[in-house]
Order: C-alpha cells, then structure tokens, then sequence
C-alpha cells in the first residue's frame, strides 16, 4: 500500500497531475485503498466534493489472509461508497467479489505498478555467501508469508544459501541461512541482485509486490500456487511445494539466463509505471458517480454485518 501511493504520487508529479493528501483540499477522485481507509472519511470527502468520484482499490479478503473478519467489514461498507473499483488481480476480484463476496460492485483489475528502474537487474550487488542464492522476503510474521516453510526447506537443501530480508521469528541456526534484516528502498535492490532467484510461499496474496520486485530485478521466481502469485509471475518462474523444490529450483537455474531476461521484460511490459498507473487515472476519470447512500440504506448494511458477526460466533 505505502510504496503504491509512493510510487503513484511520484508518477503524477512527473506528469503535472495535481494531487493531494488532504482530505479537505479540492479534488475530482479520491483513492481509497482496501480496508485501511475509514468509512465515515470517505463518506465526508464525498458528500463535500460534489460530482467528484471515489475509487476504491481493492486487495484481497481477510477471510482468505488471516486478518481479523473486522477488516472485511470495513471494505464492505467503504464500497458502497465507491464510483469504480479496482481489483489488484483475477484471484483478488473472485475472492472478494464472488467468493466471500465482502465487494459488491465489479470493475478491472489492474495489478499493482513496479520501479522498473529502482529494480533492475543493473547495479551494485551486496556479496553474499554461498554458490546458489535464493531470496525471500517478508515483514509480517502471519503465517500464512510462509516463513517457517523456509526454514525446512534450509534444513533439508544445505548447498542452497536462503536470504532472508525483513523480520522473521524463531529462525534455526543454519550455515546456509543469512538474515539480512531490515532493508531500505537502496539496499534492498542491491540484495535481490545479489541472488539467483526468489522464493514465495505466502498464501492467498492478491498481488505481492515483492514478487514485481524480484521480476524487474531480473529473478525467476519460486512460488506455491495460491492466490494472484502465478498470474503475476506468468512463464518467468514456476510453482512449488516442498517436495519439489530441490527439482523446480534446479530446472530453474538451469534456464535462468532466458527466464531473467523474460522477467525483466514482463515487469516493463506488464507491471511499469507508464503501463499500470495510467490505467488507474482511465479508470477514474471515466467513472460515473454514484449517489451517496440513503440512511436506509447505510442501515441496511450496517444490519447485515451485525448479521454475519452473529452467524460467524454462533458457529
């Protein structure tokens, strides 16, 4: 979230757009992200901008992420409030549109952008031990990053070097595992370069940025089949579970200069700037407003929420 309203900003400032982070300032669209943004927020920039319209973008549902079921509750709401929403992938859009059905309107889905030129397969490399180097990275610790499985996977493959970057818990002390901690939008580049592939097993993520990231940087990419990660990662990688890791990464490596030279042109193709973020301004600049909801109807929803809490503690 925080690097795409980054990202966006940068890329509407390049442009001339106008923009601002002031809710009381004027504006024509307001972006609202996911389940972060307050319903009565949004609701008070919308009833004070006449004719302006909300975009709603939309990641993934908590059911499926482990979040707390308050958290769909609140992108429910919030989208009853939006003119157009935006689906961060086809995964993200069935999730919550379809399956779980926490979004009621349909709209695109544009993935999230990449800086094809902070991530590059060019630049200075930190040295890192080890002949084969495989990169993970994560900051939450909810299971479902699937840290702890990188962990057995060091155990059981020695001769494979695992960096690790962000926060991890309970790591085992093993010779062919670096934590490299915390890193900053400058070094974390320099690690991914450092490394010969990179290694997801998050569950039910909508569109993990870290695996754009890897993709620009020129790394073929590892993953378990779950959530929007394949669409993502498309031909410049392949899936894996435990089992087949030592098979797959091998296969990989073995291929590794065509699938580097293949992700990188998938990330400028298909995850650049110039290619997601004008989408985005399209797809609220076509958008017709909506009438703000009737008291009814905020009381209807509000209704059908204290309906779905019961149901869920009475089960």
């Amino acid at each position: 979230m925080y690097s795409f309203f980054r990202n966006f900003r940068r890329w509407l400032g390049a442009r001339g757009v106008p923009h601002t982070e002031a809710l009381e300032d004027d504006w024509d669209v307001l972006v609202v992200n996911s389940w972060v943004v307050p319903y009565g927020a949004v609701w008070r920039g919308k009833r004070g901008h006449p004719g302006a319209r909300v975009l709603h973008r939309v990641d993934g549902s908590a059911a499926d992420y482990g979040r707390d079921p308050a958290s769909d509750r609140r992108q429910r709401r919030v989208n009853t409030l939006a003119d157009v929403t935006v689906f961060q992938s086809r995964y993200g859009r069935e999730a919550t549109l379809l399956r779980h059905r926490v979004i009621g309107q349909d709209g695109p889905v544009i993935s999230n952008p990449v800086d094809t030129q902070r991530f590059s397969p060019d630049g200075p490399r930190e040295p890192l031990p080890g002949r084969t180097r495989v990169a993970h990275v994560a900051w939450s610790t909810n299971p479902k990053k699937g840290s702890a499985q990188v962990a057995e996977l060091a155990r059981s493959h020695p001769d494979v070097t695992f960096v690790l970057i962000g926060r991890y818990e309970s790591l085992p002390a093993l010779v062919n595992i670096v934590v490299a901690g915390h890193a900053d939008w400058e070094r974390l580049p320099q690690l991914l370069r450092g490394c010969e592939c990179f290694l997801i097993l998050a569950e039910n993520e909508a569109c993990p940025n870290v695996v754009l990231e890897a993709l620009a940087s020129g790394l073929p990419v590892l993953y378990r089949d779950s959530g929007g990660t394949g669409e993502l990662v498309g031909d410049c990688g392949a899936a894996v579970v435990p089992a087949t890791f030592g098979e797959r990464l091998a296969s990989v490596l073995q291929r590794r200069e065509a699938l580097a030279r293949a992700a990188r042109a998938r990330a400028e193709r298909v995850f650049g700037f110039d290619v997601v973020f004008p989408r985005y301004l399209e797809a609220a600049t076509t958008a017709v407003r909506r009438p703000l909801p009737s008291r009814i109807e905020r009381l209807g929803c509000l209704l059908r929420d204290a309906g779905r809490r019961l149901r869920t503690s009475h089960r």
